[in-house]
């Protein structure tokens, strides 16, 4: 398709058709989107993907060889055929559209025995600028019949009307702040995919879908219509996927009987805890009587040793006060003390104040004031308790 850059508009069939063909396999879809990307989805997602790590490397090569696809790539002067797997693209040979049909029918499919891939689906690649992409958001209530909802709303959202085109689409977010889900369209005209479906049809290459290349890697979608594709019988897929089944249910009694073993060794431990826990609440009861004890011969001996602090914390405070000053209140507290009173110059309490060994970071609260009557600074300073002297 890189050859066929442009848009063109051909009709083919009406939309009652379209919608009725599509409606089975676009609602299974819708129903697989929707499943994938909610809790359960997000299970088996996780699951299968440790499964399948948990498989022995030859297993999993050969599961990820036999899901491989048949690239077509047509231009105006070759066809190029190729291999996707896990989405990256491998080149096998280019064929000029100029040979005899029959000729390259037969080169073709000689290239498809040496390479295993006569049974693998084989999909028709379009580069990303022969495509129209375009976000749109939708009601999350749409998700239910989102191909059918699509098709109503792509002559409003595109150039084009749903029976002209071939599109997919990707969900790109459920739920946000709107509540809405957030999808990528993918839609190119039915014209100009024809020329080629038609071109692969001489040669016995009908393909069973449509993806985008998009950064050296394919997309993951498929633009063809139910009806147009090819289904293909890989006999060593299914055999592989009957060993992949097999190892799952083996795996899963693994995991059952692991689950099993865990459980009766959680209700022993339970029966053992549940031996001891009477025991346990008793050392516990003991534990808190000790304590309570400790706590009242505690409480004691710091009402004790707390006498001694107050005192000298006052022999301190009159030992460092100057002879002008004296106090009205003084408040001594765990950690802090208050003096209120008046001196001549109160504003040298606060560096007498700090020389304290017992008394530090020592400030006004508010500011001070001059007594009508005594003409003294009335002033109030607040201290912290650092310690005590001779300790």
């Amino acid at each position: 398709m890189a050859g066929h850059s442009g848009f063109c508009v051909g009709a083919r069939g009406s939309t009652t058709e379209y919608t009725m063909a599509n409606g089975f396999e676009n609602k299974l879809k819708d129903w697989r989107n929707h499943v994938q990307a909610g809790p359960v989805g997000k299970f088996f997602h996780w699951w299968l993907d440790e499964l399948r790590q948990a498989l022995p490397p030859a297993w999993q090569q050969k599961l990820q060889h036999a899901l491989r696809r048949l690239t077509l790539r047509l231009d105006a002067e070759s066809l190029s055929v190729g291999v996707d797997e896990n989405r990256s693209l491998q080149a096998l040979d280019t064929f000029s559209i100029s040979q005899g049909v029959a000729l390259q029918q037969q080169q073709i499919n000689d290239l498809l025995v040496e390479h295993e891939l006569l049974e693998a689906p084989r999909f028709l690649l379009l580069d990303q600028e022969a495509v129209l992409r375009k976000e749109i958001m939708l009601p999350a209530a749409a998700e239910s019949n989102l191909s059918q909802v699509l098709a109503f709303e792509m002559d409003r959202q595109t150039p084009f009307r749903a029976q002209d085109v071939y599109f997919d689409w990707k969900i790109l977010e459920r739920g946000g702040d709107s509540g809405q889900i957030r999808l990528e369209i993918f839609v190119v005209p039915r014209s100009e995919v024809d020329k080629t479906l038609h071109s692969l049809q001489l040669r016995k290459l009908s393909p069973a879908g449509i993806d985008i290349v998009g950064g050296g890697k394919t997309m993951g979608l498929n633009l063809l219509p139910p009806e147009k594709r090819v289904r293909m019988v890989n006999s060593k897929a299914r055999m592989n996927f009957a060993l992949a089944g097999v190892a799952v249910i083996l795996l899963a009694l693994v995991m059952t009987q692991s689950l099993y073993l865990r459980a009766h060794q959680v209700s022993e431990l339970e029966d053992a805890i549940a031996e001891v826990r009477d025991e346990a609440r008793r050392v516990q009861r003991i534990k808190e009587q000790i304590g309570d004890s400790s706590e009242a011969a505690t409480f004691l001996t710091v009402r004790r040793d707390a006498s001694p602090l107050a005192i000298e914390l006052l022999a301190d405070i009159t030992r460092i006060l100057p002879d002008d000053t004296y106090l009205d209140r003084l408040v001594i507290g765990k950690t802090s003390v208050q003096l209120q009173g008046k001196s001549q110059n109160a504003q040298q309490l606060i560096e007498r104040v700090n020389e304290s060994e017992l008394l530090d970071e020592a400030s006004f609260r508010g500011s001070t004031r001059l007594d009508a009557r005594s003409g003294l600074e009335i002033f109030e300073v607040n201290a912290v308790i650092t310690g005590v002297s001779g300790s």
